[in-house]
């Protein structure tokens, strides 16, 4: 038989769980059971792991799935003590033992953590749902719409990233001789990356910037003194930002554009 068709079936039915987490090049490996097991040419390591019942047909928009695993897990500290910078994915397959071909049962994105004494209880929400949402259109205001660096910018981040050395920190405020590279104040806006020992690219916002000192939105327990990073300037969305960047080419502000609505109701 077939996994599929032992899961058609009353009484044939062995199903085994494996749960695989993504954070950009990084994976962890899950079996609900108490033995590892190799599957898809991975070792899966036993856990205390499971999901709720996933829901077929009803408004797929809203399509979330809970999933609970012990907090005590490796992929849990991506949790803990700051959320993740980035997106975490979960990839879920069922596979009746002694069969050889899996079904995926669900595969989405990671949100709302809820930590309790054992637990950590995660809402994955479907990919499918994620990709047919209708994305923002251009927005017609004084200062420019454009996320820098992205396509639509057109800004090449290699050409403005600069390699930083860590020389001290404390809580939030972290400082470094590079960022005198910038006058002061670019760097807010701008962010931070740096490659954590696991291997996962990390970044923490920049919200303020002064001679060589950035303060960051989070805290970030493996940073340290002599912490290679990378440093990013922000942008406003102003004309003066564009003609630092040299980009006025692709600047989508509107500076003549009125103060006020003419279609506000007020007399004009």
């Amino acid at each position: 038989m077939t996994s599929e068709a032992r899961d058609q079936s009353l009484l044939g039915g062995k199903p085994v769980k494996y749960f695989r987490f993504t954070r950009g090049d990084v994976h962890w490996y899950y079996t609900a059971g108490n033995t590892a097991r190799q599957f898809m040419e991975q070792t899966w390591l036993p856990a205390s792991i499971d999901h709720a019942e996933i829901q077929d047909g009803g408004e797929t928009q809203q399509q979330t799935l809970e999933i609970t695993l012990d907090k005590g897990l490796d992929v849990a500290s991506n949790w803990r003590p700051y959320p993740p910078a980035d997106a975490i994915n979960v990839t879920i397959w069922t596979q009746h033992d002694g069969e050889d071909d899996a079904e995926v049962d669900w595969i989405g994105r990671l949100l709302s953590p809820d930590f309790t004494d054992t637990s950590l209880v995660l809402q994955s929400e479907a990919t499918h749902t994620i990709g047919s949402r209708a994305g923002a259109g251009p927005v017609v205001q004084r200062v420019c719409d454009l996320v820098v660096f992205s396509e639509d910018c057109g800004v090449d981040l290699a050409l403005h990233q600069l390699p930083a050395t860590i020389t001290a920190i404390a809580g939030t405020s972290i400082t470094a001789a590079e960022f005198l590279a910038f006058p002061s104040g670019r760097l807010a806006g701008g962010w931070i990356e740096w490659t954590r020992p696991d291997g996962i690219v990390d970044r923490r916002d920049v919200v303020g910037h002064t001679g060589d000192t950035i303060q960051v939105r989070l805290g970030a327990p493996d940073l340290a003194v002599g912490s290679a990073i990378a440093a990013a300037p922000g942008c406003s969305g102003t004309w003066e930002d564009c003609v630092y960047f040299d980009n006025t080419d692709r600047c989508g502000a509107e500076f003549y554009m009125p103060g006020r609505s003419y279609y506000d109701g007020n007399l004009v």
